[in-house]
């Protein structure tokens, strides 16, 4: 045993943490990196020669050849004096095995445990690695949920995955060595039975363990056991699986038949593949609508005000007569009390203790998300705690709905076909909700009895806003709008404004107004950060109320007056956070994976409403030959905005380890994986978005987004040299929220022959062209525009490298808009075509006479839902306009040209589900490849593979969930 404060040698010895597998456990300290990292050394007696060795020495092999957000890191695998060790990464949490035996564990808990665990297993084995030992004991729970698969000692890597090249040549020797038919390994209580059997077991005896955790997590039994270790491995070859519902009563079905078909004796019988399990399981998380769960921080016990006590006073009586002495000692006495008396009519109670671990969550209601929903409208409670109202989208339209609190299914009572947002709620005794509503392109405040009634209009505004409070005497609705405070006096119509900060700070404030409506708490940017900030009613007098690297916003002031509620951005997720106006330490109440936006309190002060996002985006491929579609990814979070090697057998793309990442597109890890076959995932960039391969298949260029300036990175396909190219910025179109689309057909381009990147940029308040060399050798413009109203993006290169193409947008002083399209050839630039309609180029034509464009018609803004859009033909020589075809409820931005420059493929709506569908580029008849079986699953960012066989897409869906904390204090 090595010893507390021990140096082993960069790493300093903190405390023993256990034994597992071949080796001992410690934490330690890099002392070089600053940070603590688990130490596992292989036991100090044995001998290095042995199979002891080569397993230890094969699991550090096993875990670093994969990354995953679900698998434990490997830092360094070495010796130190003989003694071979791996650092690791050290994982703060609760072991599973705990978990379970303490029933902390809820059914919800139980499969989000077990689609994290199966996203693992399904990254190592598409490496070709096995673990063979999946039980409770090897998994970790961190305080943010992320689950944490440990120990891959017993890992195998598969004669086939080492044939292909993926995995380690010397696999084959080291598993026929070390994994001899008939030798038992593993847990027993987990074991598959081809495993209890000592037979060769192939990634499906994984499935099995995974199985057998899931069905203990939900019942609290293992599903077979015994008094010896045969007796359970006879139970395990012979006996029939108990059913959930034998210990978990009322379970559904639909688990039933997943954990039944993890559990297979016969091999052929399971789940085939881990993606399988992992499908189905996210598939029944969709379904399960109410959640009961505890939220994990660090417990803080908060004690405002000392007992109240008096100060004992003595009193010389002798002086003074007997009937004089109780006048001289009632006076203080009397002072005392009337004291006393004003301090406790006036004084502020004393704060209940803060332990955010006891508190509660259950989730109110959950819906898919609609087109173009974003969710950003809060949710309310009513005056008596009961109704919740909120928005959610449908037919593209936001409605406000209601639900109770105690069960039943949402309704709305406002039946029309408006825009309908930010619901508050009148006064206890009025019953009516106030809400903005944009009504014949005049959006105003309007009125509407809570349970049924007609609207009314209670005054136009001027743009939208977000409603905050109705006052205490229901005569004044507070709103926000323009990055003020605002006030609408029913009676009168009259809006007042009540605060005069900068309308031009691109900011929502978030105002909060206190009870008593005398102070407001609000968000703002000052020295480079984002904190809350309290002032008067009219802004002024301000106090900084938070002061943290932190992105604070969405403050609601506590009914006590004491404290303020609101989002803080830690670790890139919004998590729920107290304030306290006695300048106290703020306090983190959650600790969630996905972003907890507080919506509203309770009158009571007990309730938390917040909402939150899942987002689930995976990537696909179609064949254009027979129309067969297969799945590429399946992780949790999200994969999106892929682009295809020119051999098209290796795909990079985005990916975000989070369950909701609409705030975070543009902050993403970049990877790359086979496409057949796929194997170990190569991180490329741990920070960018929107790669693209180069052509010769050498690099991959990205971009990276920092202090909102983005710039052009590259790096390798191979990956680990990634470096920054540009410094000044390039344009970049942006992206639509459901489905995410980049806006631009490219924000950049490879030249063909792989020397330069061609983009677009302003340098001094002017828009152009430029192209810089792969070398950094720097920048050339190749535009001379200096018009400041005149901007360029989307350039393309022709397919022989020697003309560019790309779009001009110019706002003349009326603030129309002036679409137009550019040309660069034989060193000269000429427009060549312009219109007052939204114009994109898709790409240039089959015979490179011609660009082949897109537009809609009165288009002063580009169109985020499914419009009609026309295809058109331009011609180089004399920038003549011919209309190829209408495509009827597409979306503008998903609009692709084949490698050939002979197909378009877009996506569109057909009976009201996204379909992929492709035409001939020169006109014709469109015909639909595949279509959505759900109405709100989107199809995003066609990529056509440059071979032409296969268009890879998104498949995406969000959920929008609004949950309660019920016992807050």
């Amino acid at each position: 045993m090595l010893e507390v404060n021990q140096q082993f040698g960069r790493y300093r010895i903190i405390s023993v943490l256990g034994a597992g597998g071949m080796g001992e456990v410690y934490l330690a300290e890099d002392t070089q990196l600053k940070r603590k990292i688990a130490l596992k050394i292989l036991t100090l007696k044995t001998d290095s020669n042995n199979d002891y060795q080569r397993r230890f020495v094969r699991e550090a092999q096993a875990i670093s050849a994969l990354n995953h957000p679900n698998i434990v890191t490997i830092y360094e695998v070495g010796e130190w004096e003989t003694i071979s060790f791996i650092a690791m990464e050290f994982v703060e949490g609760e072991n599973l095995r705990t978990l379970i035996k303490n029933g902390e564990l809820s059914l919800r808990n139980a499969v989000d445990i077990g689609i994290q665990a199966a996203s693992a297993l399904a990254a190592a084995h598409a490496a070709g690695i096995i673990h063979r030992d999946i039980k409770p004991d090897n998994m970790v729970r961190r305080p943010d949920g992320i689950i944490k698969v440990l120990d891959f000692g017993l890992a195998k890597q598969t004669l086939e995955s080492s044939k292909k090249g993926e995995a380690d040549p010397e696999a084959p020797t080291q598993t026929q060595q070390l994994t001899i038919p008939g030798m038992i390994m593993g847990t027993a209580a987990y074991m598959s039975p081809e495993q209890a059997r000592g037979r060769e077991t192939d990634e499906r005896t994984d499935i099995w363990s995974l199985g057998a955790v899931i069905y203990e997590m939900i019942t609290g039994h293992a599903p077979f056991s015994g008094e010896t270790k045969s007796d359970m491995l006879a139970a395990i070859l012979k006996s029939e699986t108990p059913t959930l519902a034998l210990y978990t009563p009322g379970v559904s079905q639909e688990l039933e038949d997943i954990v039944k078909k993890a559990l297979g004796k016969d091999c052929k019988e399971r789940y085939q593949t881990v993606r399988e399990i992992l499908a189905d399981l996210k598939n029944f998380q969709d379904e399960l609508t109410v959640s009961i769960r505890p939220l994990k921080s660090n417990a803080v016990s908060t004690d405002l005000f000392p007992k109240a006590g008096l100060t004992n006073i003595t009193f010389n009586t002798e002086r003074f007569p007997n009937r004089r002495r109780w006048l001289w000692i009632g006076v203080p006495v009397i002072v005392l009390l009337i004291g006393f008396s004003v301090w406790y009519f006036n004084r502020k109670p004393s704060l209940p203790e803060i332990n955010p671990a006891s508190y509660v969550s259950s989730q109110i209601t959950s819906w898919k998300s609609d087109l173009g929903e974003d969710g950003t409208s809060r949710a309310r409670f009513s005056p008596d705690g009961k109704l919740v109202a909120y928005v959610a989208a449908k037919n593209g339209k936001n409605s406000i709905w209601l639900k109770q609190i105690g069960g039943g299914e949402p309704f709305t009572r406002i039946q029309d076909d408006e825009e309908d947002i930010s619901p508050i709620w009148s006064p206890p005794d009025d019953g009516n909700i106030a809400y903005i509503s944009n009504r014949g392109n005049q959006s105003g405040i309007w009125m509407i009895p809570a349970l049924g009634g007609s609207p009314t209009l209670l005054s136009p505004i001027d743009g939208y806003g977000e409603l905050i409070k109705w006052s205490k005497d229901s005569t004044v609705i507070y709103f926000e709008m323009k990055q003020n405070l605002y006030i609408l006096t029913i009676a009168s119509k009259q809006i007042t404004k009540l605060t005069n900060f900068d309308e031009t700070k691109p900011i929502n404030r978030d105002f909060s107004v206190s009870p008593d409506e005398r102070q407001i708490v609000y968000a703002d940017d000052k020295e480079n950060q984002r904190d809350l900030w309290t002032a008067d009613l009219h802004g002024e007098n301000p106090v900084r109320l938070t002061d943290d690297e932190y992105n604070d916003s969405q403050p609601i002031w506590h009914p006590d007056e004491q404290r303020v509620i609101y989002n803080s951005t830690r670790n890139g997720v919004r998590q729920i956070c107290l304030a306290f106006l006695d300048g106290r330490p703020n306090v983190q109440l959650t600790n969630n994976d996905s972003d907890s936006v507080v919506s509203d309190i309770s009158a009571k002060g007990t309730k938390i409403l917040y909402k939150s996002t899942k987002d689930d985006l995976d990537l696909w491929g179609v064949n254009l030959s027979d129309k067969a579609e297969f799945q590429i990814t399946s992780d949790i979070g999200g994969e999106f905005w892929q682009d295809v090697s020119p051999n098209s057998e290796t795909i990079v793309y985005q990916s975000a380890p989070w369950t909701s990442i609409e705030n975070r597109l543009t902050h993403s890890l970049i990877l790359t994986q086979k496409i057949k076959n796929s194997g170990q995932k190569i991180t490329l960039s741990s920070d960018g978005f929107n790669p693209r391969w180069s052509p010769d298949g050498n690099r991959i260029a990205f971009l990276h987004s920092d202090g909102g300036k983005m710039n052009l990175w590259l790096t390798s396909a191979s990956g680990g040299d990634a470096r920054q190219l540009t410094s000044d910025g390039i344009l970049s179109g942006g992206y639509t929220l459901l489905p995410f689309n980049l806006v631009q057909t490219q924000d950049y381009q490879w030249s063909p022959d792989s020397r330069s990147i061609i983009y677009c940029a302003v340098r001094e308040g002017v828009s152009n062209v430029w192209q810089m060399a792969v070398d950094g050798t720097g920048e050339k413009r190749l535009t001379n525009n200096e018009d400041k109203n005149l901007r360029f993006f989307n350039p393309l290169f022709s397919p022989d490298g020697s003309r560019l193409a790309w779009t001009g947008l110019l706002i003349d002083a009326q603030n129309k808009r002036h679409w137009s399209v550019w040309l660069l050839a034989d060193g000269k630039v000429s427009r060549i075509f312009q219109k007052d309609l939204v114009l994109q180029i898709i790409g240039w034509s089959a015979s490179e006479d011609g660009l082949i464009v897109k537009s809609v018609e009165g288009g002063n803004e580009l169109q985020l839902l499914p419009v009609d859009v026309h295809v058109l033909h331009i011609s180089l020589k004399d920038g003549e306009l011919h209309l190829l075809s209408t495509l009827k409820e597409v979306y503008f931005q998903n609009i692709k040209l084949s490698p050939d420059h002979k197909i378009i493929a877009f996506v569109g709506r057909q009976n009201d589900s996204d379909a992929i569908q492709t035409l001939p580029s020169t006109g014709g008849t469109a015909k639909t490849l595949i279509s959505s079986n759900d109405a709100r699953v989107y199809f995003s960012n066609l990529t056509f593979a440059p071979d032409g066989k296969t268009i890879y897409f998104g498949k995406q869906a969000n959920w929008q969930i609004i949950s309660m904390i019920d016992n807050f204090k």
